[in-house]
């Protein structure tokens, strides 16, 4: 009886105690009780920052395009006299997408030529619009192809296909041609859905077109039913198929060329360079008046000692008026590389590869694009550095040379924001005048010249007024 009666008293006074305790800490404290929480000794509850943030001046706002403003570009080409071309495109008033475009041709002299939508060519009696990207030779002639008839969004439009006296219908488009710009004006070369030159096929697609001073013009047609694609050549006023899709390479090699072609612009000797599909492969090869050479070729040994050559990016080459090439191609083997190489009469060369320095700038190449180059062997080219990092570079006999690199600011910078920040394909002349378009971190745009004295300045720039 008596253990039962102190296990109750003592359960009794374990409750109180438990109760004072609740109400203890229930009760809220006084200010002069309240003490600061100790610091945790980590932050384990959000990322950390191990670089201090970096406050970057706000871009300055694009300023709308006015009238008889350039607003973009496509990229330029360079003749030997120092002339230069482009498309162009502006806000142009009753149009349908308010836009128009044109070619222009900055003579060497500061004085301008304008081939502009809705002019018509000698022998087609619709106007012109849409210009591909231009070619120029030496005596200041324009290649290109265009549409022509109603500009898309107008009223009405050329029939794209017209029955024939048995009523077969042609569904090759009729409304683009490939045109020469020359002193006496406008002519249509090649016309879509002309036929092809001893084959069934009637033309559809007209692409990368050029013309050499001696007025002999090389393009990649596109061609249907049976569909295709080739290498043509008009010269004296005759068109004729240099190679095509489905022929045989030939060179002691087995495959056929496909329809991928990526070609250099014709010389003065009337000779192609051309990047090329062959199956699971790829090849660089010339087409030359003696028949189709064979450059490099994959799964062929490199100039790079114990490696072969495993692909060449889709990129076209370049040819120089001495029948010289030079391309990009990737290699294998243990210094597994991305390389400029060049073919002279001798065999390939490397010019520079991935992992080598520029001088002792500390800058290192690790790709190279879009080469051009003249008949000194003066090479300019896009250079990959890491990352978003890359430069427009010239290749002379004394070396490799920057011509402008990402994030340096431009020529006559007015704001620390007016720096590089991308390039597309340079285009160099036997005087080693370089030009090239160039995006700027503003989101400006240009063209850009550098002299042979080695000046770069703005050719031509957004917003800048278009010449009368």
């Amino acid at each position: 009886m008596r253990n039962r009666q102190f296990t109750i008293f003592a359960a009794l006074v374990l409750g109180v105690l438990l109760l004072g305790v609740f109400r203890a800490g229930a009760q809220p404290q006084s200010a002069q009780d309240k003490k600061p929480a100790p610091a945790k000794a980590e932050q384990d509850d959000g990322p950390v920052a191990v670089t201090p943030r970096v406050n970057r001046d706000k871009p300055p706002e694009v300023r709308p395009l006015g009238k008889d403003e350039f607003g973009n570009f496509r990229y330029p080409v360079i003749n030997n006299k120092g002339d230069v071309a482009f498309v162009a495109l502006y806000i142009a008033e009753g149009t349908p997408n308010n836009s128009g475009q044109s070619v222009f041709l900055r003579k060497a002299d500061g004085t301008w030529q304008v081939t502009r939508e809705g002019e018509k060519a000698t022998n087609l009696p619709e106007p012109v619009f849409g210009f591909s990207l231009p070619a120029l030779n030496d005596n200041g002639e324009l290649t290109f192809y265009a549409g022509f008839g109603k500009a898309p969004g107008s009223s009405t439009m050329p029939a794209e296909s017209t029955p024939d006296a048995l009523g077969n219908v042609d569904r090759a488009p009729r409304y683009g041609a490939l045109y020469l710009k020359s002193a006496e004006g406008l002519k249509s070369l090649v016309k879509l859905g002309e036929e092809v030159p001893a084959m069934p096929s009637h033309f559809s697609g007209v692409a990368n077109a050029t013309t050499n001073s001696k007025g002999v013009t090389a393009f990649i047609g596109t061609y249907s039913d049976p569909d295709g694609r080739g290498l043509f050549l008009v010269e004296g006023g005759k068109l004729r198929l240099v190679v095509r899709s489905g022929q045989r390479i030939g060179n002691n090699e087995e495959g056929t060329f496909s329809e991928h072609f990526y070609p250099s612009p014709i010389n003065e000797r009337n000779e192609v360079a051309f990047m090329q599909r062959i199956g699971d492969r790829s090849a660089i090869f010339v087409a030359r008046p003696t028949g189709v050479e064979l450059v490099a070729i994959v799964g062929k040994p490199s100039p790079i000692p114990g490696s072969n050559f495993i692909g060449f990016g889709n990129r076209a080459p370049s040819l120089n008026n001495k029948g010289e090439v030079v391309f990009s191609g990737f290699t294998d083997g243990p210094s597994a590389v991305r390389a400029l190489f060049f073919k002279g009469t001798g065999p390939v060369q490397v010019v520079a590869k991935s992992g080598d320095e520029i001088g002792k700038t500390g800058l290192i190449f690790t790709d190279f694009l879009s080469p051009a180059m003249n008949s000194r062997g003066d090479i300019a080219f896009i250079g990959k550095l890491g990352g978003r990092m890359q430069g427009v570079f010239l290749k002379t006999a004394k070396g490799i040379e920057t011509v402008a690199l990402v994030d340096e600011k431009i020529p006559g910078a007015k704001s620390p924001m007016e720096t590089f920040n991308q390039f597309t394909q340079p285009s160099i002349n036997e005087r080693g005048e370089i030009v090239f378009y160039g995006q700027i971190r503003t989101s400006e745009v240009a063209i850009f010249h550098r002299d042979e004295k080695g000046i770069l300045r703005v050719l031509v720039k957004r917003g800048d007024k278009l010449p009368k």
